[in-house]
């Protein structure tokens, strides 16, 4: 099974914008079947919306970096 979570945060460290990150998952998923079902099964269990999920995440792990830097910088 793929651990999406990682999958997801894999992705923010590599591409400099969230479009890219998003835009790249969706490819992947259309190339991979197995990943869609994962990514469907992770959906259900953390209760993400599976079309908006891994957006939602994406969006959430932006949040909690700049929150991280913010507090650094404090």
């Amino acid at each position: 099974m793929n651990d999406i979570s990682e999958i997801l945060r894999a992705l923010l460290d590599q591409f400099a914008s969230t479009s890219e990150v998003e835009r790249e998952f969706a490819n992947m998923m259309n190339n991979d079947s197995q990943l869609k079902e994962d990514y469907e099964l992770w959906c259900d269990e953390l209760g993400y919306d599976r079309k908006t999920g891994y957006q939602d995440f994406i969006d959430e792990q932006m949040r909690d970096r700049d929150e991280f830097w913010e507090s650094m910088s404090e």
